[in-house]
């Protein structure tokens, strides 16, 4: 009867453990999560300070050193003139809208190499109106724009899956 005696008092264990819906390990698991989930986050907040950073510093040392602000970007038959944000194709200008130059001009500087899709999105982009699902209609309004200029075919080649190459 031994079992007997104890009945009670596994009951109130039973109940006990019911009655608090976290035991006080939980409840310490739940708090430090909580803790590493704002360090978490700023973290996060650093790492997208650093790349805006760095973002600035590319533009900055490709905009001084590599093309002046009075020199001509060439990249096989477009020619970019930075100064007045003016683009020719076989000496015709072609009207572009903002977004579409900055586009070009990316890939004009980086000519004959592949720019990825993120890069070209984080440049591209100043007020969040290119993203990753909208960036091929910009791109093919890019080409017909410049291919109705030339009346041949640009030479903006898409590279599955990674990004656009503009080829002299």
């Amino acid at each position: 009867m031994e079992g007997a005696d104890n009945a009670p008092s596994r009951l109130q264990l039973i109940r006990s453990n019911h009655s608090d819906p976290m035991p006080a390990q939980g409840r310490n698991c739940e708090a430090l999560l909580t803790v590493l989930n704002g360090r978490v986050q700023v973290l996060i907040d650093h790492v997208r300070q650093l790349e805006d950073r760095v973002e600035q510093i590319e533009t900055t040392a490709v905009n001084s050193s590599t093309y002046g602000e009075d020199e001509m970007i060439k990249a096989g038959a477009v020619s970019i003139d930075h100064a007045a944000r003016r683009v020719f194709v076989k000496g015709r200008e072609v009207p572009l809208s903002p977004t579409e130059y900055r586009l070009i001009h990316q890939l004009a500087v980086n000519s004959g190499r592949v720019v990825l899709h993120r890069d070209l999105l984080r440049r591209a982009s100043v007020h969040g109106e290119v993203n990753p699902g909208n960036l091929k209609v910009y791109i093919g309004r890019l080409r017909a724009k410049l291919n109705s200029a030339s009346e041949a075919n640009c030479d903006l080649k898409a590279v599955r899956g990674v990004g656009y190459r503009l080829t002299a």
